[in-house]
């Protein structure tokens, strides 16, 4: 006769604890008791549990309260007493470093163009050793996350190549080990749909999605029950080296739809040059295509019949639940959602997108590679939380 496997009592109070962490850092601050309502724990587990990560500086009580029947409640969140990351968010034409914390929530520390490794190595390690005199960081607990935009082997932290920065081979832990964090690189579509999938219920609901990351160049991601799927040689979802046929030209997706290329040729046709970061001249772009201007609209109907097209391939390939735009620029879907729904529509001859959502990301005003990789940090703290004292 078979023996029932005893649940290790030890196992099932770590497991119980991440769950309420989780929970906290999902659905922000509550009380004991929506906490007892949410997870089915025991009264005792939860007043335990939120003791136990009160101690060890997870959570905090917060300064208001809520109202029950007979008296007013604590809530309790998680606390900003420490950086759970340190976010190198690295796109082609500049970088932004911030800190992440428990509660999915970002500091921005600084803004500098991309230019060379070398570069681009030392502001980092000069922000880092500010940071550290600081104290906001522990090397306990704070990750270091890198989102790239190229082909990253994560397991090694190793950027293999990243055609538009011109970076090949970079490994990330030699570089800044010193420091004695815990260090992670990821490609920056990987990490935005990390962080859709973390925050954004359909995601977290559904068994397959697709991250189109569009900014520089054109990314994508892929999640596949529940996990990012990133193939043998870190290279699923890369959309942008996919081979388009228009016009009987063939060229690769990136150089299509490239929001960068995008602004370029509409400023080229303009006679013109726009100031200001690559969301604020695509913005000036929309405003030219809403009120009709001839080059605006020339250059948006050549760019959505790629985009269409792009999409039929990934809806036909991949055929996900949800595809999900983002990046440098966020608001695509809301820009031109009514018009790439038509002509999906008209070259759907066999309804197989039928049911898949489009959406823009749930990130508004920053590279949704950021929050992500905040969120990759703080994955890795509820996976080793038994470990930290």
């Amino acid at each position: 006769m078979a023996r029932s496997r005893k649940i290790d009592p030890r196992s099932m109070k770590q497991l119980n604890k991440q769950m309420i962490l989780h929970y906290l850092i999902e659905n922000g601050p509550c009380s004991r008791m929506e906490l007892m309502k949410k997870t089915k724990l025991a009264s005792s587990a939860i007043w335990r549990i939120t003791e136990e990560l009160l101690d060890e500086e997870f959570i905090e009580q917060k300064e208001y309260y809520v109202k029950t029947n007979t008296k007013k409640a604590a809530v309790y969140g998680p606390t900003k007493s420490f950086a759970a990351s340190l976010i190198v968010d690295v796109q082609v034409l500049q970088t932004t470093v911030a800190l992440g914390f428990l509660d999915g929530s970002w500091e921005v520390l600084d803004v500098f163009p991309t230019n060379g490794f070398d570069d681009f190595s030392k502001r980092i390690c000069h922000i880092l050793e500010s940071e550290i005199s600081d104290n906001r960081m522990r090397k306990d607990r704070t990750k270091i996350v890198f989102s790239l935009p190229g082909i990253v082997d994560d397991k090694k932290c190793e950027l293999l190549y990243a055609p538009n920065l011109k970076w090949h081979d970079v490994d990330f832990k030699r570089c800044f080990g010193k420091y004695n964090f815990e260090i992670f690189a990821d490609n920056d579509s990987n990490l935005s749909l990390l962080g859709e999938s973390f925050f954004a219920k359909d995601i977290e609901s559904s068994g397959s999605a697709f991250f189109l990351y569009l900014g520089e160049g054109i990314g994508g991601a892929v999640l596949i029950d529940g996990k990012i799927f990133k193939g043998k040689n870190f290279a699923a979802g890369e959309i942008g080296h996919s081979i388009l046929s228009v016009n009987q030209s063939v060229a690769e997706a990136e150089e299509l739809l490239s929001i960068s290329r995008l602004v370029e040729r509409f400023e080229e046709l303009n006679d013109m040059s726009i100031k200001g970061n690559l969301r604020e001249r695509f913005e000036r772009l929309v405003e030219a295509w809403h009120s009709g201007n001839k080059f605006a609209c020339e250059v948006v109907d050549e760019f959505l019949k790629n985009f269409v097209i792009m999409l039929k391939n990934i809806g036909y390939f991949i055929n996900p639940q949800i595809i999900v735009f983002g990046g440098a620029v966020n608001n695509i879907w809301e820009t031109f959602g009514t018009k790439i729904e038509k002509q999906l529509s008209d070259m759907d001859k066999y309804g197989f997108l039928n049911g898949i959502k489009f959406r823009d990301t749930i990130f508004k005003n920053i590279s949704p590679s950021l929050p992500g990789s905040n969120v990759a940090a703080i994955n890795r703290i509820l996976e080793t939380i038994s470990s930290i004292q």
